[in-house]
C-alpha cells in the first residue's frame, strides 16, 4: 500500500496542530464570531501548508538555504507583527458577537489566514524538518508530490473542523466573560513570547 498520502496527513496534521500564533488566532476568532468563521480562516492558513509544501518538494534546497540565511531577521519580523497584534487585541474591548454567516465576511476571513500564514514563511523549515523525518523526500514524483499536497491539506484541514466544533461547544458552555478571560490571556502569552523572541533575534543580529 502506498503510504504517501497517508504521511501527507500526518505532515498536515502536525502543522495544524492548534498551539501556534495562528492557530490561537483561530481558535480565538472561533469563540468570538462562530465555528465557521474560526474554520474558514484555518482553511485560509492551511491552504498556505499546502503551498509551502510544494515549495518545500519542489525547491527545497535553494529555499532552506534562503530561509536559513535570513533566519534571524525573518523571527525579528514576525516576533514584531505578533506583538502588534496580540498588544492590539490585549487593548481591545472584546465582545462576543451573535453567529452570522455570510459569503463576504467568509473570503475575508480566509484571506485573513492566508495573511498570517504568508507571514510566516519559516514554516517552510518545520515542513523540511518533517518531510525528512517521515522521508517523503527520498523518492520525489510528480505522482508522489501531488499525494502529499493533498494529504497535508486533508490533515490539516481535517483537523481544524474537529478542532472548532470543540470549541463551538465550549462558547455555548462557558459564560462571556470566562471566554473573554481566556482570550485575553492567550494574547498576553503570545505578546510575552513575541517578545522574547523579538529580543533574542536582536541581539542574535547585533552580534
Amino acid at each position: 500500500m502506498d503510504t504517501t498520502i497517508l504521511k501527507g496527513v500526518l505532515t498536515g496534521l502536525i502543522l495544524s496542530l492548534p498551539f501556534g500564533p495562528v492557530g490561537v488566532y483561530c481558535m480565538e476568532l472561533t469563540i468570538v464570531e462562530g465555528r465557521w468563521k474560526g474554520y474558514i480562516t484555518a482553511l485560509g492558513m492551511v491552504t498556505m501548508d499546502m503551498v509551502y509544501s510544494t515549495v518545500a518538494l519542489l525547491f527545497l534546497s535553494s529555499v532552506k538555504e534562503y530561509v536559513v540565511k535570513y533566519e534571524r531577521y525573518l523571527s525579528l519580523f514576525i516576533g514584531i507583527f505578533l506583538m502588534i497584534v496580540s498588544s492590539k487585541k490585549l487593548l481591545k474591548k472584546i465582545e462576543l458577537k451573535e453567529l452570522s454567516v455570510d459569503f463576504k465576511s467568509m473570503l475575508q476571513n480566509y484571506l485573513t489566514g492566508v495573511g498570517f500564514a504568508i507571514v510566516n514563511i519559516s514554516t517552510i523549515l518545520v515542513i523540511a524538518t518533517v518531510f525528512a523525518f517521515l522521508r517523503i523526500l527520498d523518492d520525489v514524483t510528480t505522482l508522489s508530490s501531488l499525494e502529499t499536497i493533498i494529504g497535508v491539506g486533508l490533515g490539516g484541514s481535517g483537523l481544524w473542523f474537529f478542532t472548532t466544533y470543540i470549541i463551538s461547544h465550549f462558547r455555548r458552555l462557558f459564560g462571556k466573560e470566562k471566554l473573554i478571560k481566556i482570550i485575553k490571556f492567550a494574547n498576553g502569552i503570545i505578546f510575552i513570547l513575541a517578545l522574547f523572541v523579538v529580543i533574542y533575534s536582536a541581539k542574535q543580529i547585533i552580534n
